[in-house]
């Protein structure tokens, strides 16, 4: 039951809403009379002749779909993985504003994440913001809502943020990822080196001051595999047309209920960052 009732909530996430057969079906043809039951033919009756029925050569062909469904991309196999991944440097170097990226990336069809999610999110925030935190792909209230760090992610990170001498409208906050994987499932390798140019992209046009990574997934995209949860110290990232900019590794504030371990070094992070901010004008 369990089992079934969880299969039900990932199609419901999916947008499901319509059962269908495992073969196709031209609906054109199969209203009601269009194949009425054989009868058996009657001895004392001469047997009518069958009306015209109109067969499948005799119908319009189907008219094909204007843009690719989001399988058509690197999963479908019509796109290579190095050809996807400089579709989306190419795409994302095009886009001058954020309105511009967010556009871009709804339109952008080589990475299936984009056709099983329900919005498409960007950084929200200030530009040249002190703080940029990135968060990890999107989870359910994210992706239902449309806003980054909304839901239970969102009320504890206003805990995150109430000993900072800054307000959460002057933060830009973001997620690693701008679609959110099916059913929350870990994004694959494909798919984070897909959305990697969108996001340097993000930041880029942001431009905030610093960097917070909070989570795994942000730390290995932008850093590498084998960064640590948290770090003691701030790190450079360079990036094209922004240049070297300082960030900072933490755990994510869904991390603040794991253990008392996960929340030592979370504050103890969030200790370095206000001395930073302090000392920074």
């Amino acid at each position: 039951m369990h089992d079934a009732l969880s299969l039900l909530r990932l199609y419901t996430e999916w947008g499901v809403d319509t059962a269908v057969t495992d073969n196709a079906t031209d609906h054109r043809l199969s209203g009601a009379g269009a194949h009425p039951p054989p009868r058996l033919p009657n001895p004392g009756k001469p047997r009518p002749s069958a009306p015209a029925v109109q067969t499948p050569a005799m119908v319009a062909p189907l008219t094909p779909r204007q843009n690719p469904t989001p399988a058509a991309g690197i999963e479908g196999g019509m796109t290579s993985l190095g050809e996807a991944i400089a579709l989306a440097r190419q795409v994302a170097a095009q886009a001058n504003t954020p309105d511009a990226l967010r556009t871009a990336m709804e339109q952008f069809d080589a990475c299936s994440l984009r056709g099983t999610a329900m919005h498409t999110l960007i950084p929200s925030g200030p530009a040249n913001a002190p703080l940029m935190l990135i968060g990890e792909a999107p989870d359910a209230d994210e992706d239902r809502s449309g806003h980054v760090f909304s839901g239970l992610c969102g009320t504890l990170l206003d805990t995150l943020l109430d000993p900072l001498p800054l307000k959460r409208s002057q933060l830009t906050l973001a997620t690693a990822l701008p679609w959110r994987p099916p059913g929350g499932r870990p994004p694959s390798d494909a798919e984070q080196r897909i959305c990697l140019p969108f996001l340097h992209r993000a930041i880029t046009l942001f431009a905030p001051r610093r960097l917070v990574l909070c989570g795994r997934l942000p730390a290995t995209m932008l850093l590498g595999g084998d960064t640590p949860a948290a770090r003691r110290e701030w790190g450079m990232l360079a990036l094209p047309g922004l240049g070297d900019i300082p960030v900072l590794a933490m755990r994510h504030p869904l991390q603040l209920r794991a253990s008392p371990t996960a929340r030592r070094e979370i504050w103890q992070t969030l200790m370095l960052v206000m001395k930073t901010l302090r000392d920074t004008p």
